[in-house]
């Protein structure tokens, strides 16, 4: 069987055809009869205004010709592609994708962005005229609803939208793997077995988004968020999902997080260009992934300088703060953000999870179980400030490391009251929050010189929630700033909304944070 390259357009919907192909999946071979029942069948699984053409060769096995609006022929495509029949899903995540400020309404500029990433390019002066035609309210900006008006401007009648086009061709070479114009049994069959056994979590969003009529989402960070709030419920593991919210009661995802800070803080003046963002976050990779929380803040705010390092502990001192204060624009403000990290696994565990391409399940965070399983082997009291060290081997004294001794020595009087806890680890990685939490406040109140630099400090905490599929979260548990001679605003509220009750986690009024 041959999926034929017979003209860009069909590329666009190549995704559509992957997930229809891999639903008739049977055994070890991959089969698509000829007759028309059946086409009829494997048409109900495609969308609704498409259909297949099966090949005249005999062969009893169907390859794609191409998929048209019903009733259309060919010469008719690119009309039938038009701006119009863009899904209002991909309308409205585009608006708000460049809504940078939330507030509901986009300019000029960001009206170019949002055309062009829809693949409905046009000059500077016909986007002048259309943004002054459909610029309602006289102040210089669009709202969501005169935006779906112009999409409909008779100026688009004929525009075919280029950049589904550039990605389903993207799509098609990434696995044409002997780059022959074609993909053949053999690779398709690799194509479904990867998607049913080995998917990535992007991979899986990507054939969810396909099914509903969305573009493909793998390559751009608006439609990956979006599509990953929408559809994460149809694929996620139930038994994490749960457990995260028994032990994580407020989580958010990170993107609405990354925005819930943002829509605060712009009230108060905070811009990319008059703040610098600081995270002191575990240095583990899986803090890192793409479209996760800290390079989402990171491309917001434009640059990150990391006061971190194993646990979330600010390890960079207060010579790093010095260095990260030093390098803040003149006059402007500190945004930093901080947590420790735990996983949840699919089964619903806490403190461990399977790493992408990785077979088996690992502790996360590494450093903080670590710990806590070195003062378990040794503690003969609860406030026993055990170390690390004393654990090794008399030949492993090369591998003492500062870094793990310092959190254990930090961590072991904090664990009065873990009998009492829901969960251990989650009893932890509240400790480990609040440790982060004193250690900053002690950096920045320490700083003598701090508003002779900055004129005001933005701080915001909680933990930080791996997840194997659904995308990672962050519990939110504390958001202040301060400005030189004004006591402390607390911002949680306004933000995030209620604070979470922890006592059920906890165990005690005391382990409360």
């Amino acid at each position: 069987m041959k999926l034929r390259r017979c003209s860009k357009l069909m590329m666009c919907r190549l995704s559509h055809t992957l997930l229809a192909f891999a639903l008739l999946e049977s055994g070890s071979s991959l089969v698509v009869q000829q007759s028309q029942q059946h086409r009829a069948h494997l048409a109900g699984r495609l969308p609704h205004d498409a259909y297949i053409y099966g090949n005249s060769n005999g062969s009893g096995a169907a390859s794609i010709a191409c998929f048209l609006p019903r009733g259309q022929p060919p010469a008719k495509r690119a009309r039938c592609i038009a701006a119009s029949t863009i899904s209002k899903n991909d309308l409205e995540s585009t608006f708000y994708s460049f809504d940078a400020d939330s507030s509901g309404d986009i300019d000029l500029d960001e009206l170019k962005g949002a055309l062009d990433n829809l693949g409905l390019a046009v000059s500077d002066d016909d986007a002048r005229k259309l943004f002054r035609k459909y610029a309602t309210d006289g102040g210089g900006t669009i709202g969501l609803e005169d935006f779906k008006r112009l999409i409909s401007d008779e100026a688009f009648a004929d525009t075919l939208p280029q950049r589904q086009i550039t990605y389903a061709m993207d799509l098609f070479q990434k696995y044409d793997e002997d780059g022959s114009g074609s993909i053949d049994k053999n690779e398709f069959l690799a194509i479904a077995r990867k998607m049913k056994q080995d998917s990535s979590r992007r991979e899986l969003i990507s054939v969810a988004a396909a099914a509903y009529g969305a573009f493909v989402v793998s390559e751009s960070s608006f439609e990956f968020q979006f599509a990953q709030k929408q559809l994460r419920s149809k694929y996620v593991d139930q038994a994490a999902e749960d457990s995260q919210n028994f032990y994580f009661p407020t989580a958010m995802l990170s993107g609405d997080l990354d925005k819930a800070i943002a829509r605060t803080l712009k009230s108060r003046g905070f811009t990319p260009e008059n703040t610098l963002f600081a995270h002191s976050v575990c240095s583990d990779e899986v803090n890192n992934r793409k479209e996760q929380l800290i390079p989402l803040m990171v491309n917001r705010w434009k640059e990150g300088f990391s006061l971190g390092g194993l646990g979330g502990l600010p390890f960079a001192g207060k010579s790093g703060f010095g260095a990260y204060l030093h390098h803040v624009p003149d006059n402007g403000k500190l945004l930093i953000l901080f947590a420790p990290h735990v996983g949840i696994e699919a089964d619903g565990r806490v403190g461990v999870l399977q790493r992408d391409g990785q077979s088996s399940i690992s502790t996360a965070c590494g450093a903080a179980v670590g710990a806590y399983k070195a003062l378990q082997e040794k503690k003969t009291s609860p406030p026993d400030p055990l170390l690390v060290l004393e654990a090794l081997k008399e030949d492993d004294a090369d591998l003492f490391d500062p870094q793990i001794q310092k959190i254990v020595e930090l961590l072991a009087p904090r664990l009065d009251g873990i009998e009492d806890s829901a969960n251990s680890l989650a009893f932890v990685t509240y400790q480990m929050y609040a440790i982060i939490r004193e250690l900053l406040d002690a950096c920045i109140n320490q700083t003598a010189d701090l508003y002779d630099y900055a004129s005001e400090v933005a701080v915001v905490g909680g933990v930080m929630i791996n997840r194997r599929k659904g995308g990672d979260f962050f519990q939110p548990l504390s958001f202040e700033t301060c400005r030189k001679g004004e006591p402390p605003v607390d911002l949680f509220q306004e933000t995030f909304g209620p604070r979470p009750d922890l006592r059920p986690i906890l165990g005690s009024e005391d382990a409360a944070l």
